[in-house]
């Protein structure tokens, strides 16, 4: 059977799909690869994904948006796995047609960050990609304590690049406003509720494990924490600053010794990019605070990845604000508005508001649900202290924020937490 009882393709149906298309030669020996059998492959139910190849080498990544999607229910405690159907919920295709617009408008400001699209059969939900799979996801990358010392430079600049050529930085007023209109994505907002409204810090809703409720209360119970969550929320959704991923943590981050590439961006839209340099240094952050509760490194061996990942972090912005100065300087006479930009301001107004992005994100990953790999792989008892500071760093950078003028200055905060 071609086709599932919800129209989704099975895996007999995929290699038959791709020959139908021409990705493959009708005599090619396909080999499908179902990547949710596949743990650290990916991570998300909302789409089946398959790595497709033949006997010759040729290989592409089919993905096809579920009609109904499908979630995935783990239960640590007794090592099972359920699947449950979406109870109706549904995704709306323009997600989909978004995320190829995205890709593809990404690697034009930056040729390489993103796969490359070969095919969109809208009417099917299918879209068929570059085979990524010689690159790891980076959180996992980090969990191993590998380094990439070349992540910064590319992921750095092309942050530069994209706010640049799609803000009012460059586009005029009209021009800018089409390509809004262009990049509309009904699925912006899923992560709004997440992030700003069932997080940890603005109520009890989600469970977190046992040992901090106090350190919990000092957000959930504070007005200007809360005051400073509503503004976060109503700038991701009111501010359309430039096109932005949304969802930019570090398992949307592919990554070898040689190449970096931004996946899935099915939520991007138009935002601040603030959420974007939020969600990736919150993923950074995790990571940091992970090796206070891991017991299977020695102390040496951890302290050196931290310190890695705190020149990694300090270097994701400094290429940032160099190549964003670059861009100002060399259009600086084509532009009213780029003559008047005081750029110092401005980069320091992106980087509290990225801070303070970072709190949000970094509590986003702490409850039991949701929880990033970073805590996840450590026992239960073990996550204790890196969850406490978790919470510790989102209150001091959602109250204190305004204080942090260069980035130097949150990386001694991580580094004195030792």
């Amino acid at each position: 059977m071609t086709y599932d009882s919800y129209g989704n393709l099975t895996v007999a149906g995929v290699a038959n799909y791709l020959k139908e298309k021409n990705i493959f030669p009708t005599d090619a020996n396909l080999t499908v690869v179902d990547l949710h059998a596949v743990k650290e492959s990916i991570e998300g139910f909302v789409n089946l994904i398959y790595h497709v190849y033949d006997q010759s080498g040729k290989s592409v990544i089919m993905k096809q948006m579920l009609s109904m999607p499908r979630f995935r229910i783990e239960d640590e405690k007794n090592n099972t796995v359920e699947e449950a159907d979406g109870d109706g919920w549904t995704l709306d295709l323009g997600r989909m047609r978004s995320e190829i617009a995205t890709l593809i408008f990404w690697n034009s400001v930056y040729p390489g960050i993103s796969p490359e699209i070969y095919l969109f059969d809208e009417p099917n939900r299918i879209i068929v990609m570059e085979d990524l799979m010689d690159l790891s996801l980076l959180r996992f990358e980090l969990c191993r304590m590998v380094k990439h010392g070349h992540f910064t430079a590319k992921i750095g600049a092309f942050f530069a690049r994209n706010l640049f050529f799609s803000s009012n930085l460059h586009l005029t007023n009209y021009k800018k406003s089409e390509v809004e209109r262009f990049f509309i994505n009904p699925e912006y907002t899923a992560l709004a509720p997440f992030l700003f409204r069932e997080n940890i810090g603005v109520s009890w809703e989600r469970e977190m494990i046992p040992g901090t409720d106090e350190k919990r209360a000092l957000l959930v119970d504070n007005p200007q924490i809360q005051a400073e969550f509503k503004r976060l929320e109503n700038k991701f959704l009111n501010d359309k600053e430039c096109l932005i991923h949304t969802d930019l943590h570090s398992s949307n981050i592919m990554i070898s010794f040689d190449d970096v590439r931004i996946i899935d961006g099915e939520f991007a839209g138009f935002g601040p990019l603030a959420q974007d340099f939020g969600r990736l240094t919150a993923s950074l952050t995790l990571n940091y605070v992970s090796w206070f509760g891991d017991e299977s490194r020695t102390t040496a061996e951890k302290n050196d990845f931290q310190a890695y990942l705190l020149t990694t972090i300090t270097d994701l912005y400094t290429t940032f604000q160099n190549e964003f100065r670059q861009l100002v300087e060399a259009h600086r006479e084509e532009s009213y508005s780029l003559k008047n930009l005081d750029v110092d301001a401005y980069l320091i107004d992106q980087l509290q508001n990225a801070l303070s992005y970072t709190g949000v994100n970094v509590l986003s990953r702490l409850a039991n649900r949701g929880i990033c790999y970073d805590l996840l792989r450590l026992p239960e008892a073990n996550r204790l202290v890196p969850s406490l500071l978790g919470l510790d760093i989102s209150r001091e950078l959602m109250q204190n924020q305004k204080k942090y003028t260069h980035i130097k200055e949150y990386t001694l905060l991580l580094k004195n937490l030792a």
